[in-house]
């Protein structure tokens, strides 16, 4: 193996990162209806507007973009949900840096901050949790 990816897993890639695109804008969106229509400030609608794309997050990433049928419901979600513990954790702490310490607005801040999280956090641990198998060499 040189280390790059497969084509199986770019794939994967480009998949997760669509459901990505769709659990953002779930919490995009309830971010804006938090602060807009229920006056909430941003950082107190921060985690509940996290929380809606997370459940869009597990079940998009394990059905559609790792392709996992297995029955492993808990398993994997109590794994998912300690990879995205962490990733809260960052999500939380990069929004709070942004809206307090820069001119960013709230949207851009989130937008921004989950693509890193996404990009070197959660992806890569998502293969872990979500494992399917691969096809031997050769076979």
């Amino acid at each position: 193996m040189d280390g790059r990816p497969t084509t199986a897993r770019r794939w994967t890639l480009v998949r997760s990162a669509a459901v990505g695109l769709l659990a953002t804008a779930t919490d995009l969106a309830a971010l804006c209806l938090l602060v807009q229509a229920l006056g909430l400030a941003p950082a107190l609608a921060n985690v509940p507007a996290l929380a809606a794309g997370l459940a869009v997050q597990f079940f998009g990433n394990k059905s559609f973009a790792f392709r996992d049928r297995s029955r492993a419901l808990a398993r994997q979600g109590a794994q998912f949900a300690l990879v995205e513990a962490g990733a809260l954790a960052l999500n939380a702490l990069g929004f709070h840096l942004l809206v307090t310490l820069t001119p960013v607005s709230y949207p851009a801040a989130r937008v921004v901050t989950q693509a890193l999280v996404y990009f070197g956090w959660s992806f890569p641990l998502w293969g872990l949790v979500f494992r399917t198998p691969q096809p031997q060499e050769g076979t």
